[in-house]
């Protein structure tokens, strides 16, 4: 299990390594030797400190990480499944994302309620997400949620808290709900989220007991953080709002 592991988070970094245009050749170094030491470890491990207050991030699409070829493959299973092109940029829907929301609920035997949904999906790709850290370009990496998609290998995801984020609040923006990526700033620490807002019709219930949620004038914002309590709320002081990436 551990060896399956090694060589997941292995090929996992080799993909994203290849994606990483304009790197130098010590830049390239850098991002190998932290795959191997990434995948010496027994558990991956979110940690904040990963979004950059001041840095504009680089933005991989879907078209950094495939080929021409794989690209093409991918647009023909979404012509076959009758599945429309994706909308975005970062933040998507249709598309890859459709494509994984609907499989998502059917093998989650998800109800119709749009926030059990989502909260059903969040915890699924939570508990199999390999948290990787960006390359060492000097610049902070936003993917798009395709392209976090396109990444994924037998039935787990990788990335950092901005991917998570992304990839969060586009499955919420496709199954209806309004959805924003949140970077949150404490002494130095940068930490990103996705949090949806709460459908008025929706009564507060114990299924939302355990999500910590915000209050502005357009009503109740749920977090999708993979961080809860404390750890989530001490990067609420200080944030920033990204709903048009």
């Amino acid at each position: 299990m551990r060896n399956q592991r090694i060589i997941t988070l292995l090929f996992m970094f080799v993909l994203f390594f290849e994606s990483c245009v304009g790197c130098s050749n010590s830049g390239r170094s850098q991002v190998i030797a932290k795959a191997r030491e990434e995948a010496e470890k027994i558990e991956t491990k979110p940690i904040p400190n990963t979004i950059k207050k001041s840095v504009k991030p680089k933005v991989i699409k879907i078209e950094d990480i495939v080929t021409p070829s794989e690209k093409q493959s991918i647009i023909k299973d979404l012509v076959r499944d009758k599945i429309p092109k994706a909308k975005g940029n970062l933040i998507q829907v249709e598309g890859l994302v459709l494509k994984e929301v609907m499989e998502l609920n059917i093998k989650l035997n998800t109800s119709s309620s749009q926030v059990q949904q989502i909260l059903a999906m969040q915890n699924h790709v939570r508990v199999n997400w390999h948290y990787i850290f960006d390359p060492q370009t000097g610049k902070d990496t936003w993917r798009s949620a395709e392209a976090t998609l396109a990444l994924k290998y037998k039935g787990q995801y990788s990335g950092d808290c901005d991917d998570f984020a992304i990839l969060l609040a586009s499955m919420a923006r496709q199954i209806g709900l309004k959805s924003r990526m949140i970077g949150g700033f404490d002494k130095g620490d940068g930490h990103a989220f996705a949090e949806f807002l709460l459908p008025q019709s929706y009564t507060m219930d114990k299924s939302l007991t355990y999500y910590d949620f915000r209050k502005d004038d357009e009503g109740i914002w749920v977090s999708l953080d993979w961080f809860k309590g404390n750890k989530h709320n001490r990067f609420t002081k200080d944030i920033r709002v990204y709903e048009n990436i």
